[in-house]
């Protein structure tokens, strides 16, 4: 019986990697999380504050074989900026702090975002894995910096076991409901005056696959995953039939802080990405990882506004 440990439960990604591991065989799951999820799950849900001692406790006790970390989201819209920080830091601190001493634990699995690389306009074109790069980083990206850095140093005392960190672009999709998405989707589409930028997106389900399939695999390292292809800012509002409006940033500033009340808050790391625009470089995905996207780029940002062909039409 192989015993998967999940944070994250309740948010879209956590809930259909959770179903997906429910339809495996000889496989229980832990599913953690603090908030009630998004999709419904058959696994038992645990109602865990990460950076409460009693989580470090009760993933020592349950002795799982495998880590899924995955409440690495930008909470603070829910839970206020210091309290998102509080959880994502101290709540990685404790939870790799458990796998330091859980010797059942024999693979891990982290989601981040590339925000971890900072954005701005100094950034090079592609930025690989290993790139040092002097884009400016928010709250949300230095706690993911922190993360991978206990990643780092649980992975040199863990020999043992597997530490894989999945950098991904910024998901969008249909379903997945993230402010990314819900921006998009907008009929009129608020944007810098002056800034177009090049985008990497993957797709929500896309994502839940990458998850599944380093879990499979015995594959360590940082890799960035993203669909094939990029696109400006400007194309992706087309293909999508939404109309752009270009606003000077006194007034982009406000019509954001419009968008808030209206409960479609805009992290900070999403307002630097749709600013300065972040490509990386895949080609570990695919070489060493060995995962491929089912969708390229277009087809993803046609799938998340609802208008991907089926495989019928296409052909």
């Amino acid at each position: 019986m192989r015993r998967i440990l999940v944070t994250g439960a309740a948010t879209w990604t956590g809930g259909h990697l959770i179903r997906s591991l429910e339809q495996e065989p000889d496989t229980e799951v832990l599913a953690v999380d603090e908030f009630k999820p998004r999709v419904d799950f058959r696994s038992e849900l645990f109602d865990f504050e990460l950076d409460r001692p009693d989580f470090a406790h009760f993933v020592i006790d349950a002795e799982p074989d495998a880590v899924v970390h995955m409440q690495t989201v930008d909470r603070s819209a829910l839970l206020g900026g210091r309290r998102a920080h509080d959880e994502a830091v101290v709540g990685a601190q404790a939870l790799f702090g458990a796998i330091r001493r859980c010797e059942s634990i024999a693979r891990v699995v982290v989601k981040s975002h590339v925000c971890v690389y900072g954005m701005g306009p100094r950034n090079p074109s592609v930025v690989a894995e290993d790139a040092v790069v002097e884009g400016t980083r928010g709250r949300y990206a230095r706690d993911l910096r922190s993360l991978e850095e206990y990643v780092e140093l649980t992975a040199e005392r863990r020999t043992d076991a597997t530490f894989t960190v999945l950098r991904f672009a910024p998901i969008f999709g249909a379903e997945v409901g993230n402010p990314l998405s819900r921006y998009l989707r907008l009929p009129v589409v608020p944007t810098r005056l002056g800034y177009d930028p090049r985008l990497q997106l993957i797709s929500e389900h896309d994502v839940v696959r990458a998850i599944a399939h380093a879990l499979d695999q015995s594959i360590g390292g940082a890799f960035n995953v993203a669909a094939t292809g990029q696109l400006y800012l400007s194309r992706i509002l087309r293909l999508g039939h939404r109309v752009s409006q270009p606003l000077p940033r006194r007034a982009y500033d406000i019509a954001v802080k419009g968008m808030s009340r209206a409960d479609l808050y805009l992290p900070g790391h999403v307002k630097r990405l749709v600013h300065h625009g972040l490509i990386t470089d895949t080609r570990q995905m695919t070489d060493v990882l060995g995962f491929a996207p089912t969708y390229n780029l277009r087809q993803t940002v046609l799938a998340g506004f609802g208008s991907l062909p089926t495989r019928a039409a296409q052909q």
